[in-house]
């Protein structure tokens, strides 16, 4: 079976293009939204460790958007523009703390990364390859054993209008606002809003057992507020985002080296609101 996860070329192994993450051992807008519940599970803390498989043909300013993006996830208060990638981050570890009860923290640094630009088990991914590539999204995560990973895909060429929102016209109506690319690039930008999102529900749903919607397990925290990136946001209307003048490309996020990121919505469980850095 042919996978139906938007032509992924990037990957990470707690681990490509695809871009495949593993972690080294260890939409839009709406009026009501499913209540999460925690389901008593391990969650990811402490120090996590990432193995980038950039599975594909990657240019390295595309590799600079991710790369950047990971080291600003953890940088405390080291810029001086807000809002910031770390404040979006302790919002994940607040809702970490909200389960467990004492610290939520979560450093998160890249390990290692590996090239495969030939890709070497093929341009078409299968069930095989990949448990859970046959089930549809633009992104996913899971953990095969103890081993956790994050696959996802760059969908410019492919389904640009189901994954690359809002940087795209939709496929669904009616008609959405298109933003520009913070880095100009749409396809990356588009990784790095799907990256950012299974990230967040790695950490809080590690093994489909912490953070999960009470009537159906396939809500998580950052898939229950689509199409949402800044206050005001309504169907078809991403939100107030900002511009940079320079540019033209919309961001709600700023990272080190004056980097700019819009990054999506996250359900906050303890006001069953939609949450964002603007």
């Amino acid at each position: 079976m042919e996978s139906s996860l938007r032509k992924i070329p990037f990957a990470v192994s707690l681990t490509a293009l695809f871009f495949l993450v593993h972690f080294l051992p260890f939409g839009y807008a709406s009026k009501s939204y499913p209540i999460l519940t925690y389901q008593n599970g391990p969650l990811l803390t402490g120090n996590v460790s990432l193995a980038l498989l950039w599975y594909g043909r990657f240019q390295p300013e595309e590799k600079v958007v991710v790369q950047t993006f990971i080291e600003s996830m953890s940088m405390g208060r080291s810029v001086s523009f807000q809002p910031d990638v770390y404040s979006r981050w302790q919002k994940v570890e607040s809702i970490i703390e909200s389960a467990k009860k004492d610290s939520g923290e979560v450093v998160v640094r890249i390990a290692r990364e590996v090239n495969d630009e030939d890709a070497s088990a093929g341009k078409v991914l299968s069930n095989e390859n990949l448990p859970g590539t046959c089930d549809g999204g633009c992104y996913l995560h899971g953990a095969d054993g103890k081993q956790i990973y994050i696959v996802v895909g760059n969908p410019e060429d492919n389904c640009p209008g189901e994954c690359a929102m809002p940087f795209h016209n939709a496929n669904i109506k009616p008609p959405a606002v298109t933003l520009e690319p913070p880095s100009r690039n749409v396809g990356v930008d588009a990784v790095l809003i799907h990256f950012a999102s299974a990230m967040a529900e790695t950490v809080t749903n590690s093994f489909n057992t912490g953070f999960v919607g009470s009537d159906s397990r396939e809500f998580q925290i950052a898939q229950v507020c689509p199409g949402v990136y800044a206050s005001g946001a309504v169907l078809g209307y991403p939100g107030n985002v900002r511009v940079d003048p320079l540019t033209g490309g919309a961001f709600n996020a700023h990272g080190v080296n004056n980097t700019k990121f819009l990054l999506p919505a996250l359900m906050d469980v303890g006001t069953t609101s939609c949450w964002t850095t603007l």
